[in-house]
């Protein structure tokens, strides 16, 4: 069984791209870390390493090696973090979620003193893969795959975010018909504002080629902003735009937000709770963000 020490020093050469630099990273002296290295060769039966101009890169068999020693190194220290808890009874766990949700959602939920200790950030078809590398939950917006355990935590309405002059400004609301008939933003393709408007203007036959995209939510309403059309996102507005609910024929659109976690975690039931305290927290916290900024957009 490879030691643990012997692959950090191997991560770690990855990483740094020379033994020195490893070194100072550990905070370990060059000749230990230039023996882990040895050591670790010596048990898989092939060099690891060829030393190139550009610094230390690896062979075959140090690429092939690569993903499991860092999987086995964040797992040593994912056990270590976890038994800690175990013995001081305070329970923590890494949660994965899009970069909006981990500052909207996350963030807020972690200040209260809910027990997460980090949020790996993925885009949210990859939020359910961190699952499978060190993330004890995923929270995100994309329907979860079958073989998890999840919970619809919430559902979001979509707005419509626009400037106070435009148009579609003046009423309660704005009709998804409407708002097709002239350019508008929202996130990327997938995101699940532009699946829920995808699946209710493709049941009408509209069309969406008046649709663009950008990166994530402040962007399209920083774009919205400077006059490019309406956004729709299910985040609270900025930039001066005034947000008004999104509905199709008369009913609100939204989106649910769901958490998820593996059906044979260790710590499933413990997990549990803590999605629990999640939902509870979130259902008063996003629609005060609402609140507050239409307070302060009156």
């Amino acid at each position: 069984m490879y030691g643990e020490r012997e692959l950090e020093a191997f991560v770690a050469v990855l990483d740094c791209g020379s033994v020195s630099l490893a070194a100072e990273r550990l905070i370990r002296t060059q000749p230990t870390v230039s023996r882990q290295i040895a050591s670790l060769e010596r048990q898989v039966g092939a060099a690891l390493f060829r030393r190139m101009p550009q610094g230390m890169v690896a062979t075959y068999a140090g690429d092939r090696l690569e993903p499991m020693a860092r999987d086995l190194v964040r797992r040593g220290r994912r056990a270590r973090e976890v038994m800690s808890g175990i013995v001081q009874d305070e329970r923590s766990f890494v949660a994965a979620a899009p970069e909006m949700t981990s500052v909207l959602v996350l963030a807020p939920f972690i200040a209260r003193g809910g027990p997460i200790s980090d949020v790996v950030v993925a885009t949210p078809a990859e939020t359910y893969d961190r699952l499978r590398s060190g993330a004890d939950l995923a929270v995100t917006t994309s329907p979860p795959d079958s073989r998890l355990r999840s919970i619809r935590i919430l559902d979001l309405p979509l707005y419509c975010q626009l400037p106070s002059a435009h148009p579609l400004a003046a009423g309660e609301s704005v009709e998804l018909r409407d708002l097709l008939t002239g350019p508008f933003l929202t996130s990327g393709v997938g995101s699940a504002a532009w699946t829920q408007i995808q699946r209710a203007a493709e049941s009408e036959a509209w069309s969406l080629e008046m649709a663009s995209f950008g990166a994530d939510a402040p962007i399209v309403q920083a774009r919205s902003a400077a006059g490019h059309g309406p956004c729709v996102v299910v985040e609270p507005p900025r930039f001066g735009l005034v947000s008004k609910p999104l509905h199709h024929r008369g009913a609100p659109m939204q989106c649910a937000l769901y958490a998820s976690w593996e059906r044979t975690h260790y710590a499933r039931d413990d997990i549990r709770a803590v999605i629990d305290q999640l939902a509870d927290f979130v259902a008063d916290h996003v629609s005060g963000l609402h609140e507050k900024a239409a307070l302060r957009s009156a």
